[in-house]
This record gives C-alpha cells, structure tokens and sequence, in this order.
C-alpha cells in the first residue's frame, strides 16, 4: 500500500528585522544615508590626490592634517559599507526566493552601482595606505578608531606591487559594474528564468531549474536521469550565451591580471589566493595530496554503487540520497527504495542535538535561528539553485537559504548552512573589519557542522542499521565531492584560463576541457560523465571570485582538522573552537594553522592526516555495506 508523502514544512524567513520591503522607510533611510555618505567622500578623498606623489616620504608628524583627513574617509567608508551590504543583502534574498521578481532585479542594479562608486572611492584610500611611509601607516593605524583595520592594511601593504595608478585603478573600478559583474548578473537572469520539464503523475510538469536540481537528491533514479536530462538539454540551448559570459568573465580577469604583472608577475590563481589569504605553497600541498587520493574518491564511489545494486553510478546519481536496505536486522526494506525522510522540524532537530553535543550553547543557536525565522527552507519553482548563508551587517544577523526536500543531504545542508551563521554570531561582536574572513576559513565552520551531525547520528544511543548506513553515505558523498568533484571544477577552471589567455573558447571546447577533467579525478567510477557541467555550475559564474572552489577542499580538509581536536581537548573544546573562529578575520590561513593547530599548511603532513581520517570513515561504510550483503 502506498502512503502519501508527509508534508514537509519548510519554513520561509522573515526579514522584516531589517527591512519589510523596498518601500519600507528604513530601507529608503539606508539608500539615502549611503548615496549622501558617498557623495561627501567623493570630496573629501580627492583631498588625498595631491599625497600620492609624495606617499612613501609622507612625515606624520608634518601630515596631522592628512592622517585626519584619512580617518574621517575611512570612518564614512565603514558606514557605507555596512548600509551597502545591508541594502545589497536584502535584494539578494528576495531574488533568491523569487528570480522573477523585478524590483529586486533593479535594486540589485542600482546597489551594484553605488558599489562600484564605493569600491573605487575606498580603493583611493588603500592605494595610498599601501604606499605610504610605514611610519605614516602606523601613525594612521595607531588611533582608536583606525585600530580594527590593522590586518586589513598589512594585506593592502603585501600586495601593493600589483597596485596600479590612481587613475586606473578608479577606472576599473568605476566600469566593473556594467562590465565584469553584469556578466554574471546575466547569467543568474537566464538560469532563473529558464524552464524544464519532468515527469509527474499526470504526465509532465514545467518546473524551474532550482526545483530540478532538487530532484538529483531524490530517491527515485529514474526521475533522476528524466530531471537532469531535461535541465541539460534546456541549459545546452543557452551554451552559447554561457560561453560568452564565461569568455567575458575571465577574459576581463586576464587583462586586468596583465595590467598588474607590471611590477611583479600576477597569476591567474594570485587573486584567488589573495582572497583566501592563502599561500601558493599551501594550495599546491594539498592539491598533491588530493590528487594522490582520487582512488578514495572513486572508492567512495563504487560503494554508494554497490548499496543501490549498481555496476557503477552515473553524474545524475552522485546527489542521491541513502537508499534502504534490507538486512538481518530491519527485515524489509530493498536497494532502491526510500530510506527515511525528515520533515523540517525533525532535521532541524537532529541538527540541533549534534550542536548541542558540541556545546549547549551551540544547540541553543540552531533554537534562535527557529525561533527567529531566519532560515528559508521552501522548494518553489522560482528560487534559485543552491544553499547559503547571508548576514546582514548592520544587525550583524545571519540568515539561512536552501530547498529543503526532507532528505538526509538536506539535513546535512542545513547543518552546514547552519555552521556559517553559527560563524557569524561567534564574530558579532568583532569590529566589523576583523569580522571578514575568507571563503576557505568560512567552511570550516560549515563542514565542522556536517561533521559534527554525521558523527552524532552515527553514536547516538540506539542507532540502526538504517541509520547508519546512511551516514556512512553521507561520508562517501562528502569523500566523492571533495576529493574528486570540486578537484575536477579547479582543474577545469585552471585549464580554461590557461587556453583563454590565447584565444575565447566556444562551447565544444569548453565542454571538451570539463569531459577530460572529469575522466582525469573519476576515471571508470562512473558509468556516464557530465562535459556539460560548466554550463550548470553557478560558481563559474560568480564575478566577484574566481576559482570558487578550491576553497571548499581546504575547508573539508582543515575542518576535519579541527575537529579531531575534540576528543583531546574535551571540555575544553568548545573554547578553543570559537577562539580559531574568532581570528578567521585577522590572520592569514597559514598563521591561524600554526597558532591553533601548530601545523605547517605548506607540508603535506597536516593534509595527509586528514585524508587519514577519511579513509577511516570509508572503512566504517564499507563495513556496513558488506553487512547489508552488498
């Protein structure tokens, strides 16, 4: 007998902390407030130009006046920063929820350009911080009010040699807008837009490509195969548009890269690593390690295959959630079948127990993000694809975004989303310059979270066989997308700059350069490839970061870490988690690596212990595989 589906209830979030609507008087208090702060620094900066000519002899004991003149600048700076992000967070979650939605569109323009003014009036300021006297610099940084951005100038200070003249650097800065971010503003457009169909119960239905995206995590593989066959041919019919903005994207990348090798050579990887405030050394460590552990990928792989009774899985396969299996123990249950599924009180609930295993005080957070709304969990046709965490500045708030389906991947997706905003609130009370980390130290906290739910479920009193088997799934997808996937997106993306530099690729070479990086990391563990990724996959995309995704390696790796720290420091954990999460916003990768963890990220050891680790956690599925006579 067949049983209705139990209704999910997912929630949907309440931003009306910050702002009800576009109309609402804060929000328009906040755009004015940040256009007039703008407008009187435009001003108040030109008054720097005359100091550039004379930036590495500048006196402070002769330039009272100018280190006043840079500290009022960078006070307003900070202020419009957090209206701008604030305002721009706003926009970004109603278009998120509803890709339609016209005036959010607009707002996003509009706040984009005010940006780009925001960018080129503070990049003024870095230029000549990163030019000046040191004795000047640390005149300026010695005040109260200018303490906060210490980190944040020696940065500026280390990289200055890419810098390049003031006329140019507010050109680019001033054009990026309508140039480089449009691109991706476009992009977001047509996936949004963009419409496939699948089949239903009453023969087909015309669903969004969030929403088809959703169903690569469902149970039922035929509809799998339909769902991403469909999104496939729709996403191929845009593929010239795709390469386009791709091509536009790192063409205009490249060129700005050229512009900056003048003083000192600028890879195409430089900025990226800059962003993540990492060294070269420490990314090639780990990729050699990575790259050594494709087999443990692929062993991921063939296990989730041998569980759903398959000679191998294919690309539409590698989301799937944990089938049920019949053992000795459950008595019922057959490969392929629906294992458990969570309405969103009850994931969220596993999520908080794990936390709170951590900490009280972690479970007590998941309970507050409920309480407050701040977590948007619909499936509907017009949100966009993917999950984050966003946080609006001035309350220094976190919000959560995902399509919650009741899977346990969607449980784990909440538990990392969830791991993000927990990141936030340990950093709320910072200066809101020490609070900016980077993307690679940001999943640490978001894969902490995964980890810390598989492994509660994992030793929870009275766990069955069903229950852990799936995490043990869990485990090998994590294995499979980290050690094999996200590799295959960086080694994409390396290779596209690498032949863009020459010339702009079409479609067919493009997809050319994703089929062999996909053969390269899975090799035979899949039964079909997907040479059409680069189509689907909106971190390519994103024009406010290249190489969106080397991060994520690191973040699962340095998690993994972390967390074996915690069966050593027992109660003491908890406090020596939220300090390393405390300085993700003023120190550099390597530096937190070595105060914290007392590890040396440009060796291979610290990354060879986390592969460790791994392994370990396969050995533990392959045990439960082989006991479910798999």
């Amino acid at each position: 007998m067949q049983h209705e589906p139990r209704p999910i209830g997912a929630p949907a979030w309440d931003l009306d902390d910050e702002y009800s609507s576009f109309d609402d008087p804060r929000f328009v208090k906040d755009l004015e407030r940040a256009k007039a702060l703008l407008a009187g620094l435009e001003l108040s900066v030109s008054g720097l130009e005359p100091a550039f000519a004379r930036a590495e002899d500048l006196d402070p004991a002769e330039e009272t006046a100018l280190l006043d003149l840079a500290e009022e600048s960078l006070l307003a700076m900070d202020e419009v920063d957090v209206l701008l992000q604030n305002l721009r967070v706003f926009a970004n979650c109603l278009a998120s929820v509803d890709s339609g939605d016209v005036r959010a569109k607009e707002y996003r323009g509009i706040l984009s350009a005010l940006g780009a003014v925001d960018e080129r009036i503070e990049g003024n300021l870095d230029l000549l911080l990163a030019r000046a006297s040191r004795s000047f610099v640390e005149a300026f940084l010695s005040r109260p009010a200018t303490a906060a951005h210490r980190f944040r100038v020696s940065l500026l200070r280390k990289h200055r040699d890419h810098l390049l003249e003031l006329s140019v650097e507010s050109a680019l800065s001033s054009v990026k807008s309508d140039g480089l971010h449009a691109w991706g503003r476009l992009y977001d457009a047509i996936t949004g837009a963009a419409r496939c169909r699948v089949p239903s119960p009453d023969g087909e239905r015309e669903i969004g490509l969030a929403e088809a995206a959703s169903l690569l995590r469902g149970h039922d593989r035929k509809l799998r195969e339909a769902s991403f066959r469909s999104a496939t041919a729709v996403l191929q019919g845009y593929e010239e548009s795709f390469a386009a903005i791709l091509n536009a994207i790192a063409g205009w990348r490249l060129s700005e890269y050229r512009m900056r090798s003048r003083k000192a050579g600028y890879h195409f990887l430089d900025a990226a690593l800059a962003s993540n405030r990492l060294g070269r050394g420490s990314l090639d460590a780990m990729m050699s390690v990575v790259r050594d552990a494709r087999g443990l990928g692929r062993r991921a792989l063939f296990l989730q295959a041998r569980l759903l009774g398959l000679p191998r899985l294919s690309c539409w396969d590698i989301l799937a959630p944990c089938p049920a299996v019949a053992t000795a123990e459950s008595g019922q249950g057959a490969a392929g079948s629906a294992s458990a599924t969570y309405t969103f009180a009850e994931g969220l609930e596993l999520v908080r127990a794990a936390y709170a295993s951590v900490h009280p005080a972690m479970g007590d957070f998941v309970v507050e993000m409920r309480d407050r709304k701040w977590i948007e969990a619909r499936v509907l046709p017009t949100k966009r694809p993917g999950a984050y965490c966003t946080r609006f500045r001035k309350s220094q708030t976190p919000r959560v975004f995902q399509s919650y389906s009741g899977s346990l991947t969607d449980v784990s997706t909440l538990a990392h989303e969830l791991g993000h905003a927990y990141h936030s609130k340990v950093l709320a009370a910072l200066p809101i310059p020490e609070s900016r980390y980077p993307m690679n130290l940001a999943e640490t906290a978001s894969i902490f979270g995964e980890t810390a739910l598989g492994d509660w479920l994992a030793e929870e009193p009275g766990a069955g066989n069903d229950r852990l088997l799936e995490v043990g799934w869990g485990d090998a997808r994590e294995a499979a997308t980290f050690l094999l996937n996200v590799p295959a997106r960086f080694d994409f993306e390396t290779a596209f700059y690498e032949a863009r530099a020459e010339k702009p690729l079409g479609p067919a070479a493009i997809s050319s350069l994703m089929e062999k990086s996909w053969k390269d990391w899975y090799g035979d563990s899949l039964e079909e490839h997907d040479p059409g990724f680069w189509r689907s996959k909106l971190h390519f995309y994103m024009s406010e970061l290249s190489f969106y995704n080397f991060p994520y390696i690191f973040g699962y790796l340095f998690s993994l870490g972390v967390y074996a720290r915690r069966t050593a420091l027992g109660k003491d954990f908890h406090e020596f988690y939220k300090a390393l999460l405390m300085d993700t916003g003023r120190m550099e990768s390597e530096e937190l690596a070595r105060k914290h963890l007392g590890v040396d990220l440009g060796r291979p050891d610290f990354w060879q212990s986390s592969i460790e680790l791994i392994r370990g956690k396969l050995d533990r599925f392959e045990a439960l595989v082989e006991k479910a006579g798999r």
